[in-house]
């Protein structure tokens, strides 16, 4: 063989193997798929995600991808479409698992993913403007119960977790309210201060930054929160009323158990981090992490709970 040749042929196979080894790193990497925009409240909880599981992980890298769009649904498709593999995992929430596929039809099915984790939790609270009368959940609800037409709560919309709350709270303590949609927790705050709502159901780390200007009749929860320790539960006044946001992690159905156990192991530990309690204490969040088995038990209960709601509501799909 000539020289230039040789040299040619040497060329060739270094370029294979460079080509080779440069897709096997790209390989070693797993795909995290956030379903909602850059900045967004989910984005902090992936980011803290990506640096907790590396190490437990062998080193693979999670690059996170954010497919917002139509409520977080679109993103979460995507991961049911994809190889049950354990290269591509996602990071969704309540609404695109749980309620949504209620009041649409969707590509996809809460029986379409395996769950790997649930990852954190956001309490709600009801809550009044601080010039409210009402000190207490029983002074609400007896107000309520004697003017069923004076009570205007809030929301971000029909079929809304803040909405599903309200109805919830109204069929358990036996009062009927009148509902005003709004475009968010600022336009709450906006309507409840300017006294053109009686509340709203609003989540604990809203609820923290208007609290001068708002008072929080309840926690939605069974247990107290230690980060808003004054704050009475609906339990301790009567109702057994839970409700909180909450996200977790989730993959393709079919992704072999052995890839699961070892995503969620992962996940228990990123959970357990500094940097991952200290966003949970700026957020004002409890601790939230639950291993697979016990994430999917969670997620079919509030499928079947939000179902029942949602179809109350009359905004379930007749399309599904």
């Amino acid at each position: 063989m000539k020289v230039g040749c040789l040299k040619t042929a040497l060329l060739a196979i270094a370029c294979t193997l460079a080509i080779g080894a440069g897709a096997q790193t790209a390989g070693n990497n797993i795909e995290l798929i956030v379903p909602f925009p850059p900045g967004g409240s989910v984005d902090p909880i992936a980011r803290a995600l990506q640096n907790g599981m590396k190490d437990s992980l062998g080193g693979e890298a999670l690059v996170i991808m954010n497919m917002p769009g139509a409520g977080g649904t679109i993103g979460t498709a995507r991961v049911a479409r994809a190889a049950p593999d354990g290269r591509t995992i996602g990071i969704t929430t309540v609404g695109p698992l749980t309620t949504q596929p209620h009041m649409a039809k969707l590509s996809y099915g809460v029986d379409d993913f395996t769950y790997v984790c649930r990852t954190h939790v956001t309490p709600q609270v009801l809550v009044v403007p601080e010039s409210s009368p009402f000190k207490t959940l029983r002074e609400f609800v007896d107000f309520a119960k004697a003017n069923p037409d004076k009570v205007v709560m809030s929301s971000t919309g029909i079929g809304s977790l803040p909405h599903l709350a309200a109805v919830e709270f109204g069929q358990l303590a036996g009062f009927q309210w009148l509902h005003v949609p709004s475009k968010g927790d600022s336009d709450a705050a906006r309507l409840a201060l300017g006294g053109e709502i009686t509340g709203w159901v609003a989540g604990v780390q809203t609820y923290v930054q208007l609290a001068p200007r708002l008072r929080a009749l309840g926690i939605l929860q069974s247990e107290r929160n230690p980060a808003l320790p004054d704050v009475a539960t609906f339990k301790e006044q009567g109702y057994t009323l839970n409700s909180a946001g909450w996200g977790g992690l989730i993959v393709p159905k079919g992704t072999p158990a052995a890839i699961v156990d070892r995503l969620s192991n992962a996940c228990a530990a990123a959970t357990h981090t500094p940097e991952f309690e200290q966003i949970l204490r700026n957020l004002r969040v409890p601790q939230g992490y639950l291993p697979a088995a016990g994430f999917a038990a969670f997620v079919n209960s509030e499928y079947a709970r939000y179902g029942k709601l949602i179809q109350a509501t009359g905004a379930a799909s007749t399309n599904k």
